[in-house]
């Protein structure tokens, strides 16, 4: 299952926790982060900050998130409050201060579409877009989107598939920068996928590219192709990847809960019945995506609790039965409207 919810939404993710006194602080792709700096402007294709006196600016497409030091105090009305948020996202937009603006439009709609409101979420983006058309926050619109119908599973893969290629369309169109072009073609393929073979020949045409400019889209695409690799029986060359990305430093959350994910997977498959052991080590994997990658997409976290379900079933330790009744609980309150909620009610 493909992942979703990039980061739960790549540039907000830290923006409510609290950040070094006096700095705005700049993650990038790459696992670093420029410090010491006040962002002055975001837009699609670069994020400018001063630093020391100078004015400096880093591509977007290079950027993971932002830490703003005025976000928490700025939005504390709608931290956990969407409507909150977006009414401030909307007078920090009437100041025409578009960089508090943006980044409050797509924070409420992350939470909106946490809150199983998809309709306000997807009107908070496109009101976005529509007044601040260059907004550095703008993948997101599509982003999130993208995300939300991917976690419907089969009955959200055209609603999906249409926003991946208008994602392409207007990376393209718009010449932004290499890094949202790929991920465009990422998403494309990832809801086209009906050939295994053509399916691995796209992922490795984008991994290809990525490697090295885009190493978030690079892992992703990795992950994706290792679950690939899985379902067409070649475990061994799934788990090479599965290993590669768990072990690596500075992974984002999504790509390492598809390896643990993956690796439960292949456990479950390949336990013969009785190895206890075994499928304790499965729901260890799966357990580990909820606790340890909680910035990974949301259909990842579902996906993950459902597996959960099944290894403590197969595995019958002690509490087993409490272990299942929490993961369904969990997959009830916070994914209502995910396929694995609907599989585990069977």
């Amino acid at each position: 299952m493909p992942m979703t919810r990039l980061s739960v939404v790549g540039l907000l993710a830290a923006l409510a926790l609290p950040v070094a006194a006096q700095d705005d602080v700049i993650h990038l792709v790459n696992g670093t982060s420029v410090t010491g700096v006040r962002v002055t402007a975001f837009d699609v294709r670069n994020v400018k900050y001063t630093r020391g006196g100078a004015t400096e600016q880093t591509p977007s497409d290079q950027v993971a998130r932002l830490e703003l030091k005025k976000f928490a105090d700025v939005y504390r009305r709608g931290l956990k409050d969407p409507g909150l948020m977006l009414t401030v996202a909307r007078e920090k937009l009437a100041d025409k201060d578009v960089l508090l603006a943006q980044l409050g439009f797509v924070g409420a709609a992350s939470q909106f579409f946490d809150a199983d409101q998809p309709a306000e979420a997807v009107g908070a983006l496109e009101e976005m877009q529509k007044a601040i058309p260059e907004a550095g926050a703008v993948p997101e619109v599509y982003r999130q989107k993208f995300e939300y119908y991917m976690g419907l599973g089969g009955k959200g893969l055209g609603n999906a598939a249409q926003v991946a290629k208008k994602y392409l369309a207007d990376a393209n169109q718009n010449a932004w920068p290499s890094g949202f072009m790929l991920e465009a073609e990422f998403f494309v393929a990832l809801s086209d996928r009906k050939d295994a073979k053509d399916f691995q020949a796209k992922l490795k045409s984008v991994i290809g590219k990525a490697s090295g400019t885009s190493p978030v889209v690079a892992n992703r695409a990795n992950i994706e192709l290792a679950h690939s690799l899985r379902e067409t029986k070649d475990a061994d060359g799934a788990q090479r990847i599965y290993d590669e990305i768990s072990k690596k430093e500075g992974v984002d959350g999504s790509s390492r809960a598809g390896a643990y994910l993956g690796t439960g997977k292949i456990l479950l498959e390949k336990t013969a019945a009785g190895d206890k052991e075994s499928f304790k080590k499965a729901l260890l994997l799966f357990l580990r995506v909820r606790l340890e990658t909680t910035d990974a997409w949301p259909s990842l976290q579902a996906e993950a609790l459902y597996h959960a379900i099944l290894a403590a079933d197969k595995w019958r330790g002690p509490e087993y039965g409490l272990v299942m009744a929490r993961c369904r609980r969990l997959l009830s309150e916070e994914f209502g409207e995910s396929e694995w909620t609907e599989k585990a009610k069977r």
